[in-house]
């Protein structure tokens, strides 16, 4: 059975690359898997009572996200899996493809961060040159 990976952040290139991945889904009973990576977990100086607020804060976003990809699977009749992860984006992906066997992933062309995109080059970029496996860019 075809496995698919789709990389989520929030964005509508993210959401687009769902569709996409759903798209190619279609009745074939492909597994669907949404991803998040949540690059914001360093830790800071605060109190050990206060690390668990804002880890709980720092997991909003990306549980929100995931809770969106769900409703759309729903919607569709489309069964997903979902998981979020700390670490950077591209790397964690393809260790997380690697982990799951993935046959493609999917990603938006441009995240959310453009500034980080100016700065280190693209997640996209970066994914289709350590991916195991095809990877589909959508604009």
């Amino acid at each position: 059975m075809k496995k698919c990976l789709v990389c989520l952040d929030g964005s509508q290139p993210s959401f687009r690359a769902l569709e996409r991945a759903f798209d190619e889904v279609g009745c074939s009973g492909a597994q669907v898997l949404a991803v998040t990576v949540v690059e914001a977990l360093s830790f800071f100086d605060c109190d050990v009572k206060d690390c668990d607020t804002a880890f709980a804060s720092i997991l909003r976003e990306p549980k929100k996200i995931l809770a969106e990809a769900e409703e759309m699977a729903r919607s569709r009749g489309i069964a997903i899996r979902t998981r979020y992860e700390p670490g950077r984006p591209a790397e964690t992906v393809a260790r997380i493809a690697r982990e799951e066997g993935a046959d493609e992933i999917y990603i938006g062309s441009r995240g959310k961060d453009d500034v980080e995109h100016l700065l280190l080059g693209s997640v996209s970029m970066r994914l289709i040159q350590i991916a195991p496996c095809t990877v589909v860019v959508v604009r």
